[in-house]
């Protein structure tokens, strides 16, 4: 694969027999290694080349082709399990997900790249990239596509990977992101996947004072508190969490009492499937 993908010559237009083959080897790669817990370049420890992918995704017709657009993301997804992949990523291969990103062919293409962005942002160093190149623009914006939940869950987890960072969490605040999580939080009852994603996000958004101000003006707190009655243990945990930071704040302590927490949190106590 990454022989072929070498020589498919960057900018240059692609034959048509070596498009053909490089999407047929993309979808054998993914319906191979889709699922980590079988997937066999995921249990081999060795970092793989990459070059290839980023050269194909580099490449004109991939931008107006969804489904090689589509078997190259899900590809780097695959690839980007691995530490020591991510921690090889660099710029170029964080401009060639952006490039698909920011101008996707469809809905589906920018989910995943919205999950490549989820698994290369456990490195603090492509955090700083993705920030410097506008990467979380377009992520924030996806938050808005209520026609398209796996879009927006797909945005807030890759969000909530970037604002791990602090640097993350204040880009995040700079583009109105708390906000429009929160939003998101009050209109996808009911969407398991979304709500773990957002909840999460805006978990590690209340690492910092500056953050729990703003959910506690943008009356994010009754919303937080509402998914501590959530039958999902992530969900749970997550709500608990963000409340444990935004209780550092007088003025939010007093929200969250009168929301009704403590007797929510108390029941999670005594619930032993609870990871809250």
């Amino acid at each position: 694969l990454h022989a072929l993908l070498t020589s498919t010559g960057g900018a240059q237009r692609m034959p048509r027999a070596r498009h053909d083959a490089a999407l047929a080897m993309l979808r054998d790669f993914v319906t191979a290694n889709e699922d980590p817990r079988v997937s066999p370049n995921y249990k081999d420890d060795r970092p793989d080349q990459m070059d290839g992918l980023f050269t194909l995704m580099s490449a004109p017709e991939c931008a107006a082709d969804e489904d090689l657009a589509l078997h190259a993301l899900k590809a780097l997804k695959i690839l980007s399990r691995k530490q020591e992949n991510r921690q090889s990523f660099g710029r170029r291969g964080l401009n060639a997900v952006l490039r698909l990103l920011v101008a996707p062919p469809s809905s589906r293409v920018a989910g995943e790249g919205a999950n490549v962005i989820l698994n290369v942002c456990y490195e603090k160093e492509n955090v700083d990239a993705i920030l410097m190149c506008g990467g979380l623009e377009p992520l924030v914006r996806f938050l808005g596509e209520r026609t398209d939940p796996d879009l927006q869950a797909n945005a807030a987890g890759a969000i909530q990977s970037i604002c791990f960072q602090e640097k993350g969490r204040a880009r995040v605040r700079d583009l109105d992101g708390v906000p429009a999580m929160l939003r998101l939080l009050g209109e996808c009852r009911g969407n398991v996947k979304v709500q773990t994603r957002a909840i999460g996000a805006i978990h590690n958004m209340s690492s910092d004072a500056d953050s729990i101000r703003l959910i506690r003006a943008q009356e994010g707190i009754p919303l937080v508190v509402a998914l501590l009655k959530s039958d999902q243990p992530v969900i749970c945990g997550s709500a608990a969490g963000a409340l444990q930071n935004v209780s550092r704040e007088v003025a939010s302590r007093r929200l969250i009492r009168h929301s009704g927490a403590i007797p929510l949190l108390g029941h999670l106590l005594v619930c032993g499937d609870m990871q809250a």
